[in-house]
């Protein structure tokens, strides 16, 4: 089942989950959204990209971990009391997401959503709008541009 969710449709309202990465707030779709659980350590992997962590046992079921502080390139997240994964779901693939905190979910009307500048790098692939609120911008994130590349199935 693939999920419509990763990216903001316009014109339409959206209800998102808002998150701290060091001083900016983000926010994804609430419908990418499986779960939010405590920091477990995972476990790494050779060759991974410096913003994949590793990988976790969630119930079963193996996923990575991203840094999403080093994903957008601010360097790796450095550890804190509030620090959570966000697990999130795109179609097959899953993922945490490890934030510094999360704020609030919140409805955002479509006229509070505006498409993302251009800023010509790899960055702006991974964001889906920009959303203003009366007290601030938050920065809406592209979940499938965020998650880790799948290999080709090789088995049929």
């Amino acid at each position: 089942m693939s999920s419509n969710n990763t990216a903001y449709t316009p014109g339409e309202a959206l209800q998102v989950l808002s998150f701290e990465v060091g001083a900016q707030t983000y926010c994804v779709p609430v419908g990418t959204v499986r779960e939010i659980r405590g920091v477990t350590p995972p476990t790494p992997l050779p060759d991974a990209p410096p913003h994949v962590r590793g990988v976790i046992n969630l119930r079963g079921q193996v996923m990575p971990v991203i840094d999403l502080s080093a994903r957008l390139g601010k360097g790796l997240a450095q550890d804190g009391p509030r620090q959570v994964i966000i697990v999130v779901e795109n179609g097959r693939d899953v993922a945490g997401l490890l934030v510094d905190a999360v704020c609030d979910s919140f409805i955002v009307e479509a006229s509070q959503i505006s498409p993302p500048p251009s800023v010509g790098d790899e960055a702006s692939a991974l964001v889906s709008a920009v959303i203003t609120t009366e007290t601030t911008m938050v920065v809406l994130l592209t979940v499938d541009a965020i998650l880790p590349e799948r290999p080709i199935d090789l088995a049929a």
